[in-house]
């Protein structure tokens, strides 16, 4: 598996359980809010748009890539540019397509297949991993990248995301080794601004949703 997984997918793929299949549990809740940052971030890469005063700027709609037109047509059609936690709330509104093309571009590179499930009226579609020497390369390159160092612009970018979308306990086992994962990717974010605007944007939705939905539970419970 030679081709270059866009960040988007990358995250996806490094989220699904390698044996169960099924975004791995302690990356559920996270996973929308990331995959949309991470989607940001390879736009930014392909320089369709850029980050100025954590506003989202676009300098190019064109793209082969359906999923980036999409992103990139809502972007278009604002009067002014717009924060970029701003766009990842809006874009959580189109989370199944964007989860769906996500999910399309790894079975293209057959990495995952996707199984119909159902439960009662419920369908979904569950993710599996197909090669698992990926997964377990691409852990071994993130743990390379984080102990030994990297230049790279695109995977300073993606260990990033690892913390917002709570990775790191999956990646390591040993308490005191993700302790100082966490102390390394502190210090490669200061040297990355861009991307750590995007994980504090992240940040931000993931509390701003988890308030929604607090205040919605509250608010039924007052009524039963």
């Amino acid at each position: 598996m030679d081709q270059p997984i866009p960040l988007a997918q990358k995250i996806y793929f490094l989220g699904i359980h390698p044996e169960k299949g099924g975004i791995r549990s302690g990356s559920v809740s996270a996973m929308h809010f990331v995959v949309i940052g991470t989607l940001l971030m390879d736009l930014y890469l392909q320089k369709k748009i850029k980050f100025e005063e954590k506003r989202v700027i676009v300098l190019s709609t064109k793209s082969d890539n359906e999923l980036h037109r999409f992103v990139l047509g809502k972007m278009n059609q604002v009067k002014s540019p717009k924060k970029i936690s701003t766009w990842i709330s809006k874009l959580n509104y189109s989370q199944k397509f964007i989860r769906s093309e996500v999910q399309k571009g790894l079975v293209a590179k057959r990495l995952i297949r996707l199984e119909e499930k159902q439960f009662l009226f419920f369908k979904w579609k569950k993710p599996v991993i197909l090669n698992k020497q990926v997964l377990y390369r691409m852990i071994s390159e993130i743990d390379n990248q984080i102990f030994k160092g990297t230049t790279a612009e695109d995977e300073l970018i993606f260990l990033s995301f690892l913390e917002p979308a709570a990775m790191l306990r999956m990646i390591y086992q040993d308490r005191r080794k993700r302790k100082q994962a966490r102390e390394r990717l502190k210090q490669m974010r200061i040297k990355n601004s861009v991307s750590g605007a995007v994980a504090d944007a992240i940040a931000a939705s993931q509390a701003i949703a988890a308030s929604v939905a607090a205040s919605a539970a509250a608010t039924a419970a007052a009524r039963s």
